[in-house]
């Protein structure tokens, strides 16, 4: 249950309304008794047949009120006590002969009722429980024995069996009406406070996701951690919200009926008691099942979620390689592994409840048998009786929530564990406790002997690069696939951290720099274009907000995006669609390259930036490039080599370490690698353009 007090705990903010939810049920119970108690004189009522209606009062009840009249009588003095006895005509010895346990009369007429009330008024000399016995139950019964005074100075008259039916019905709609409205004020308490929990549960999940390591969304498929921020988060809802005030209210109730039910005949409630562990079995007997059913059907829930997202994604890929049959038969696997388990989930949380209440009518029926063995006209009467079933099965109900209320809890469990699991993985970096000021560049960025291995592999990618890029420079980084270019660009926009060496700019780490003051001042263009599903300017201004149109506009036209956009009907408000599909390759890299140039940042990477433009395109956004390169310090990486060429400085890598660096003359003078790979490239570009120019001429 760990993870569920964690969970629990998210509440904490919002105690004082819950504490106040939690008064309101108690309330709701206390009104739940009140309408069940209220229907005792119906009962005895239906079953009366003399003219004038009288309640039976309990042998311990008389007992109470005659230890109270007793020690009233004692503490007067004896004129006070001989005044009293005259004005109510009720000598000590008849009062001790009218509540001997002797007497069998245990129905006080109207007379006698409202002489026995005067002893109700402050009762003194008994325990506390006996005084609150009469000062509520027996007080009450004698009123309604009382009766009401005859106008005209008669006998007091007593209440007929009808008025007492009539009144206990009328007497129910208020107390009903006012349980009803205190429910609705527990649920709008409970369940809000349940639901704002949620809420920052989500916030603080969604939250830690964005700074996880980018290996944890290499290991993970992102529907899966989707799966995590929406299902398992509403597993918890509902048993925090909805699950919560129905348990809170269920307790309460549950302790009301067990008073009514004590007080009516205490001996028939522990046999009842005793029944409770067999009632309650199933729920022993499925809790291991139902845990792990839980477990496993939300595992294939974020598995089924993650398959989606890929499908989905991947329709392109799916269709031109003619695999819909296989990946439907693929969804089908899946999904019938899911409706399999989510089938033995709800089999499991149903079967126990269902035989809990199973049990609990075995038990109902023992409990009419066992009552005969009770009933009589004094201490439990046939009125009394029903009373009692009545709460028994009214305390039924809850038993039954509360043992569902195991299993829900179990199912929040599991889904606590798992979003536990993303709350309390290490976050990317964290920023240190005394953070360096932000200062523009002005001497260099430095690589000093670094090696990297990515988390949870013992694969090194990285072996000491010791490299220093003057600022305002443009380094072009070269090599196989493979080869360590991206993941050394990664370490410099602090994807990731070194496992060894540090990179220094103007001889600071940038381990001491706040992570977003570090990446405010890097723009990164890469070969995968990401972009996100709104309009155009908001694709551009997307880590800008508070850049206008008219600077949108500009950065726009540097990247030679802007004619393109003009284009459109809507111009900068047309929607690229889920990923910017319904843009060209070639546009939504322009468009991104835009969005870099918007920020103006000092540092900028070029991954790949240029490789999905075609010739005309290419030249310019090059030419953009050439002229907005100077004031920045800028590292590209590209496998056309025709586009580094110019570059200040050009550095070989290969198989993690630094084979080669210097101008494009050093190098082809020098031969090695870069030689060989200028070679390759140019082949492909010949192929290319002959390829086209046959196109063409087609």
């Amino acid at each position: 249950m760990k993870a569920f007090r964690r969970l629990f705990g998210y509440t904490r903010p919002y105690r004082s309304r819950f504490l106040a939810g939690v008064v309101v049920a108690f309330f709701v119970a206390l009104f739940n008794g009140l309408s069940i108690a209220v229907l005792y004189p119906l009962f005895e009522a239906l079953n009366y047949d003399q003219d004038v209606f009288l309640l039976p009062l309990s042998g311990t009840e008389r007992n109470i009120l005659r230890q109270t009249a007793t020690k009233q009588l004692e503490r007067m003095n004896p004129i006070e006590r001989e005044m009293f006895i005259r004005r109510y005509e009720l000598p000590v010895a008849r009062l001790t002969e009218i509540l001997s346990d002797e007497d069998r009369s245990t129905r006080f007429s109207p007379e006698v009722a409202v002489k026995l009330l005067e002893f109700t008024r402050e009762p003194v000399g008994i325990r506390d429980y006996e005084r609150f016995a009469v000062q509520t139950v027996i007080k009450w019964k004698l009123k309604v024995n009382a009766g009401r005074a005859d106008p005209e100075g008669g006998p007091r008259i007593g209440y007929s069996p009808f008025e007492v039916i009539v009144a206990a019905c009328l007497a129910v709609i208020p107390l009903y009406f006012m349980k009803l409205l205190l429910l609705l004020v527990c649920v709008r308490l409970i369940a809000r406070t349940g639901y704002r929990a949620v809420r920052d549960l989500r916030e603080e999940l969604y939250d830690r996701m964005q700074r996880l390591p980018l290996s944890h969304f290499y290991r993970e498929r992102s529907g899966e951690l989707v799966s995590r921020l929406i299902n398992d988060v509403e597993t918890v809802a509902a048993v925090l919200a909805s699950n919560m005030r129905d348990a809170i209210t269920n307790i309460f109730l549950l302790v009301t009926c067990l008073g009514l039910m004590a007080y009516f005949n205490w001996q028939l409630l522990l046999l009842c008691i005793v029944a409770v562990p067999i009632m309650l079995s199933p729920v022993t007997l499925f809790t291991r099942k139902i845990r792990k059913s839980i477990t496993r059907s939300q595992q294939l829930l974020a598995g089924l979620n993650g398959y989606l997202q890929e499908a989905v994604s991947g329709v392109r890929v799916i269709r031109a390689a003619a695999m819909e049959d296989y990946e439907t038969e693929r969804f089908r696997h899946v999904n019938n592994r899911f409706y399999w388990r989510t089938f033995k989930q709800i089999f499991y949380l149903k079967m126990s409840p269902l035989l809990v209440e199973l049990n609990s009518s075995i038990i109902v029926l023992g409990v009419i048998g066992l009552a005969a063995q009770y009933l009589d006209d004094r201490d439990f009467t046939s009125g009394e009786f029903l009373i009692f079933f009545i709460t028994l099965l009214f305390a039924i109900r809850p038993i039954i929530q509360l043992s569902g209320m195991y299993a829900k809890i179990q199912a929040a469990e599991a889904a606590g564990e798992r979003i536990f699991s993303i709350l309390d993985a290490a976050p990317e970096a964290v920023d240190p406790p005394r953070a360096l000021p932000l200062r523009r560049l002005e001497k260099s960025i430095q690589f000093e002997n670094v090696c990297f291995t990515y988390p949870d592999t013992d694969r090194q990618v990285l072996f000491d690069i010791n490299l220093e890029v003057p600022v305002g420079s443009t380094v072009a980084l070269v090599g196989e696939s493979g080869g360590g270019k991206s993941t050394l660009m990664d370490l410099m926009a602090r994807f990731f951290l070194p496992t060894g060496g540090r990179i220094l700019l103007d001889g600071q780490d940038i381990r001491d720099f706040r992570v977003a003051d570090h990446r405010s001042r890097i723009g990164i263009v890469t070969q995968d274009i990401f972009l996100f599903y709104g309009s155009i300017f908001q694709n551009i201004a997307y880590g800008s907000p508070d850049h206008d149109r008219r600077a949108v506009e500009r950065a726009a036209r540097l990247a030679h995006a802007h004619d393109f956009i003009r284009e459109f009907y809507e111009g900068y408000e047309t929607l690229v669609g889920n990923r910017g599909m319904n843009l060209s390759g070639g546009q939504r890299q322009r468009i991104a390259i835009a969005r870099a140039l918007l920020r103006d940042p000092e540092i900028l990477i070029l991954d790949e930036a240029t490789s999905a433009l075609d010739t005309e395109s290419e030249r310019l956004v090059q030419i953009a490039l050439d002229r907005l390169l100077r004031n920045r310090t800028t590292f590209v990486i590209a496998h056309r080599l025709s586009t580094v060429e110019k570059a200040d400085m050009i550095v070989v890598i290969s198989g993690g370490r630094i084979v080669d660096s210097g101008s494009h003359a050093d190098l082809m003078e020098r031969g090695g690698l870069y030689q060989r790979l200028q070679q390759i490239s140019r082949q492909i570009e010949d192929f290319t353009i002959e390829g086209t120019t046959g196109r063409q001429a087609g």
